[in-house]
C-alpha cells in the first residue's frame, strides 16, 4: 500500500497456485457499489450515519485497476450475485477476478471524497494520474521525509532517535484534512456541520482536550501556516454549525470536557499567528465562555451555573471539579484574546472568572474537589479515587490544573515550600491507582508501567505539564531529573513503546518538546519552561527560513542536569524562553552535568501579563 492525501494505491501479488480474486467491502450502514468492467473501475458510497452526522453524509470512492476483469459480481450478507454490475443495501460489496496469465500482480488506484463520485474521480486524476505504484510510494516517502526533516537530530542512541521520529510522525498524522480540491484548484469541503458543500478548508479527528497541551503548541513552532489553516477551518465550523468543535469526529461530538479550541486559537494569536479573522475568532471564543450549548452540542456543560456560582455544581454535572478547573483555564485563554484585541471590559471580566479555580479548592483537605449547588463539598472524599468529580484521574493529578496561575496555586497551597513539598509527595507516594470505573485495562497498564512515579500518571494528559512546575517553584533540577525519567521509562521504539493512548498526537508531542529541552506549560502565554535536552544537537528548520538550534555540551551520556544555558552566546539565568526568541533563530546551548546546579534558574517563571 502507498498513500496519497485523499486516497492511495495498492499492488497485489498473487501466489502462483491461486485464483486471482479481489473482494471489496463497502462497509455496513447502508452502501452501494457499481462495477464498470469496460473501464476496469468500481465506484461506490457508504452512508453509515452516527449521532450528530448530517443525514446526507456519504463516503464516495473510485477504484481503478490496471488489468481487465474476467469475472465480477456483487455480494451482500445474503450471498453472491455473480455478474451483477450494481448493488445497494445495508451491507454490500463487489468481487472481481483477473486472468491467471500475464503476470501475478494487480495495481489499483483509489480515491475518496465526501462531496460526490465526480469529486472522487477528480481527486484520482490529480493525485494518482497513472498506474506507477512505485511513483506513488516515492512521493509519499518524500512527503514524510520533508515533514520529519523539519527537526534534524545529532547524537543520542539509535533507539532514542527512532523514538523521537516516531513521535514526530504521530504528532503530524492528525488532525485529518477533510477538504478537497475543487475544479478551480481551490479548497472545498463537505461540512459535517450543516451537510452542505462550502469553499475553504476543513479538518477533523483531533481531541482538543488532549492536544491543546502540547500538540498544537508544537505546530505553532514547526508548522505555523498549518496551525493557521486549522484555525481557519475551526472558524468554518463555527460559521456552518454555530460553535467551535471540541472533538470533531468529523463534526460535533460531546467527547471530554471544556472548550479547548479556545486555547488553540488564543495560543496562535498570542504567538503572532494572525492569518485568520481575529474578530470572528473572538466572537466564537466568547460564545464558548458565555452561552449554553444546544441539545446537539453541549459546549461547556453547566456554564450558566458556573457563571452564577463560580464553580460547576457536582449535583448537576458529572466530573464537575475538573470542569471548574478547565473552564477557568479556558476563561484565561479567551481573556488573552480579548486583551490582544483591545476588548478591555471583556478581558477584565474573564480574567476575574479565570480565578474560579479557587472555588474548587478545599483547604480542609488540601485538594480540588467537587462542590454542590449549595456550596457543600461532595462526600465521601478519597484523593486516590479516579472518576466521579474528576475526568480520567483523581484529586492528586487534578490539583495542578491551574497552569494559567501557578503563583495563585502556590499561594493556595501555603507558599513555595509547601508547593514544593506537595510536588515531591506526588512523585514519591504510593503508586496504587484506584481507577474504579476506568477498568481493568488501565489498572493493569498502571501496575505494569507506572511503578516509581507515585501518583504522577503520565498515562493521561492532565499531568503532562506538572513536571515543569518545578521550574515555577525554583527547583528546575527536579524537572530535569523527572523529564529524563519519563522519557527513558515510558517512550521506547517498537509497537509497545508508548504509555497509554496516543490521544491524537499529544502523548508524542510531550516527548518531542521534552527531548528538545523546552515545554509549553501554559498555552496562551508565549513562553516555554526549560528542561533538559535529550540530544547533542537538534536543529529546527523554521518556516520563516531561519534555524533554531538546541545544542548540548556534556561529558557523559547520563549527564542530565543543567549547569548553565546560553542563548546566542549570552548567558540565560532564567529557566524559560520566549516564542519570539525561537522564531528569531539562533543557538540555545545547554551545559549539562552529572549533579544538580541548585543556583541556576531558581527565580521561577513569570505570570502572563
Amino acid at each position: 500500500m502507498a498513500p496519497t492525501v485523499r486516497g492511495g494505491a495498492m499492488r497485489f501479488t498473487f501466489p502462483a497456485s491461486s485464483k486471482n480474486w479481489l473482494v471489496l467491502d463497502a462497509s455496513a450502514g447502508g452502501s452501494s457499489i457499481e462495477i464498470h468492467p469496460e473501464t476496469r473501475t468500481i465506484t461506490g458510497v457508504n452512508h453509515e450515519i452516527h449521532d450528530g452526522f448530517p443525514a446526507n453524509f456519504g463516503q464516495y470512492f473510485v477504484a481503478v485497476f490496471d488489468r481487465d476483469f474476467v469475472q465480477y459480481g456483487a455480494w451482500d450478507e445474503g450471498g453472491v450475485r455473480d455478474g451483477s454490475k450494481e448493488h445497494h443495501g445495508q451491507h454490500v460489496g463487489a468481487f472481481v477476478r483477473f486472468a491467471e496469465s500475464g503476470g501475478r500482480a494487480v495495481t489499483v488506484r483509489i480515491a475518496t471524497s465526501l462531496i460526490s463520485p465526480e469529486q472522487a474521480l477528480r481527486t484520482l486524476r490529480a493525485e494518482i494520474p497513472n498506474n506507477d505504484f512505485d511513483q506513488v510510494a516515492a512521493q509519499a516517502k518524500n512527503a514524510w521525509e520533508h515533514e520529519l526533516g523539519r527537526i534534524e537530530l545529532s547524537g543520542g542512541t539509535e533507539a532514542q532517535r527512532r523514538t523521537f521520529y516516531t513521535a514526530l510522525y504521530h504528532s503530524l498524522e492528525l488532525p485529518r484534512q477533510l477538504h478537497e480540491i475543487a475544479e478551480d484548484g481551490k479548497p472545498t469541503h463537505y461540512s459535517p456541520y450543516d451537510g452542505k458543500v462550502h469553499p475553504g478548508t476543513m479538518y477533523a479527528d483531533t481531541g482538543f482536550w488532549d492536544t491543546f497541551r502540547a500538540e498544537f503548541p508544537l505546530l505553532t513552532v514547526i508548522e505555523p501556516a498549518r496551525d493557521a489553516e486549522i484555525v481557519r477551518s475551526l472558524l468554518n465550523a463555527y460559521d456552518e454549525g454555530g460553535w467551535l468543535p471540541k472533538w470533531p469526529n468529523p463534526g460535533y461530538t460531546n467527547v471530554m470536557i471544556g472548550t479547548h479550541a479556545d486555547s488553540v486559537v488564543a495560543d496562535a494569536w498570542t504567538k503572532g499567528i494572525h492569518d485568520f479573522d481575529g474578530e470572528k475568532a473572538y466572537a466564537a471564543l466568547r460564545k464558548d465562555a458565555m452561552e449554553a450549548g444546544t441539545g446537539r452540542y453541549e459546549a461547556r456543560n453547566g456554564i450558566k451555573d458556573y457563571i452564577r456560582l463560580g464553580w460547576v455544581p457536582a449535583d448537576k454535572v458529572n466530573e464537575s471539579a475538573s470542569c471548574t478547573l478547565e473552564y477557568a483555564y479556558d476563561d484565561f485563554c479567551v481573556s488573552r484574546m480579548a486583551r490582544a484585541l483591545g476588548k478591555s471590559e471583556d478581558a477584565q471580566m474573564l480574567e476575574k472568572r479565570a480565578q474560579n479555580y479557587r472555588n474548587a479548592y478545599d483547604p480542609a483537605v488540601g485538594f480540588m474537589r467537587g462542590r454542590n449547588s449549595d456550596g457543600s463539598w461532595t462526600q465521601p472524599f478519597d484523593p486516590l479515587a479516579w472518576g466521579g468529580v474528576y475526568t480520567e484521574g483523581n484529586a492528586w493529578q487534578w490539583l495542578w490544573s491551574v497552569q494559567h496561575d501557578v503563583a495563585g496555586l502556590t499561594s493556595l497551597l501555603g507558599g513555595t515550600d509547601k508547593f514544593r513539598a506537595r510536588l515531591d509527595t506526588l512523585f514519591s507516594m504510593t503508586g496504587d491507582y484506584k481507577v474504579g470505573g476506568y477498568g481493568k485495562v488501565i489498572h493493569e497498564m498502571t501496575e505494569a508501567k507506572m511503578a516509581g512515579t507515585g501518583q504522577y500518571a503520565h498515562i493521561n494528559e492532565p499531568v503532562h505539564h506538572v513536571i515543569y512546575l518545578y521550574d515555577y517553584a525554583g527547583q528546575p533540577w527536579k524537572a530535569q531529573q523527572w523529564t529524563h525519567t519519563i522519557m527513558d521509562k515510558f517512550y521506547l521504539p517498537g509497537p509497545d513503546g508508548w504509555l497509554g493512548d496516543e490521544d491524537t498526537g499529544q502523548m508524542s508531542a510531550w516527548y518531542i518538546f521534552s527531548a528538545l529541552g523546552f515545554y509549553p506549560v501554559n498555552p496562551g502565554q508565549p513562553i516555554y519552561a526549560l528542561g533538559s535536552p535529550m540530544f547533542d544537537r537538534a536543529q529546527l528548520h523554521l518556516e520563516n527560513g531561519k534555524t533554531f538550534t538546541v545544542e548540548v555540551k556534556r561529558s557523559a551520556p547520563r549527564d542530565i542536569y543543567v549547569q548553565g544555558v546560553w542563548l546566542n552566546g549570552q548567558p540565560l539565568d532564567n529557566c524559560w524562553i520566549e516564542h519570539r526568541q525561537i522564531l528569531a533563530g539562533g543557538v540555545l546551548r545547554f551545559q549539562l552535568g552529572p549533579k544538580p546546579n541548585t543556583s541556576w534558574g531558581i527565580s521561577g517563571i513569570p505570570a502572563a501579563e
